[in-house]
């Protein structure tokens, strides 16, 4: 009985190890081969990091069990993790975990702060406070729940001493919200609602020499979701068509989703910079096991980057997403 039992423990391995590598080759060339926005696969892929490395954390310990005789069924198992770890190791360290500090505030920045607040988690306070002391000019949450918050959010700006002006949807479930410093607010006449009026605005400006501002919040492509959040993705690469273009907000999605390092011809900041593995969500990991799903692209006169950061100075804010800065050249 016991060889029978033996024998089927490496039948279980192989069979384990060989779904396994399956799944490890799949993530690994899914955005390639248009697999990027699949049930499933789509959910799936912003967790490369985290996914490369729990495989090669778990592959070294089942190796090491290997070495034992009872333990060397695990051999084919320990193998397939290691390969998919090896596979996938090269594109998450490709992408690059930039944490370069923002420059200074000066002449000549667009400086964008994009921050998912998750409604009523973060105060408006914080937001403002942080706005301000990044020398923000265009604010972007995507998730502020705007018609309950909205007043809050300007006396915050207000007490900061930057009387943002704010662009939103007008109905009681508006999520996204837009704010304009000042001088950058005059040239904005109003809001242009996307497919969905809550989750997608867009800006357009008054002056060509002023990017058209889209902010969003995509759901996630869970069965329910799947559908807008493939529409919003489509949507955004159709925006960024011609023109000066600044895209900001929670995609729910990787670069992975998107199928290259952008959409349309807006270019992923954190990808340009070197961050595009720099985790978002949620902060209850470290940021170099997150899933990079909060984004800016650029495309135009405007795509001219000086940095791109993820800022986890906010974690204990008590927000599941962490807010992204970026340092615009203007001139």
């Amino acid at each position: 009985m016991a060889p029978a039992r033996g024998r089927w423990r490496w039948v279980l391995a192989f069979v384990v190890a060989a779904i396994a590598a399956s799944a490890g080759v799949l993530l690994t060339v899914a955005p390639t081969v248009g697999l990027g926005r699949a049930f499933g696969i789509s959910a799936l892929l912003p967790a490369r990091t985290a996914i490369t490395a729990a495989a090669l954390a778990l592959g070294v310990v089942l190796a090491l069990c290997c070495l034992t005789r009872v333990g060397r069924p695990l051999l084919p198992i320990a193998t397939a993790l290691l390969v998919v770890s090896i596979l996938n190791l090269p594109v998450v360290v490709f992408r690059g975990f930039s944490t370069d500090p923002p420059p200074a505030a000066g002449v000549g920045q667009l400086r964008v702060l994009e921050w998912n607040t998750n409604g009523g988690l973060v105060e408006p306070s914080v937001v403002a406070a942080l706005a301000a002391r990044e020398r923000a000019d265009v604010v972007v949450l995507p998730d502020a729940q705007i018609a309950s918050t909205g007043s809050a959010y300007l006396a915050a700006f207000d007490a900061q001493g930057a009387p943002f002006r704010l662009y939103s949807g007008t109905s009681p479930s508006a999520q996204v919200a837009v704010f304009l410093s000042p001088g950058l607010g005059a040239g904005y006449p109003g809001v242009i609602a996307g497919p969905d009026a809550d989750t997608t605005i867009v800006l357009e400006p008054s002056s060509s020499r002023l990017p058209t501002i889209v902010a969003l919040h995509s759901p996630i492509p869970t069965p329910a979701g799947i559908a807008r959040w493939r529409d919003d993705l489509s949507w955004v690469s159709e925006r960024c068509g011609s023109g000066s273009v600044l895209v900001a907000g929670d995609f729910n999605a990787s670069v992975d989703d998107f199928g290259g390092p952008g959409l349309g011809r807006c270019r992923d900041v954190a990808t340009t910079m070197g961050a595009a593995s720099v985790g978002t969500w949620p902060t209850r990991l470290p940021a170099f096991l997150g899933m990079p799903i909060d984004h800016v692209l650029l495309a135009g006169a405007v795509a001219h980057v000086r940095s791109f950061s993820v800022l986890t100075s906010e974690d204990a804010s008590g927000a599941r997403h962490r807010p992204t800065l970026t340092v615009i050249a203007t001139g």
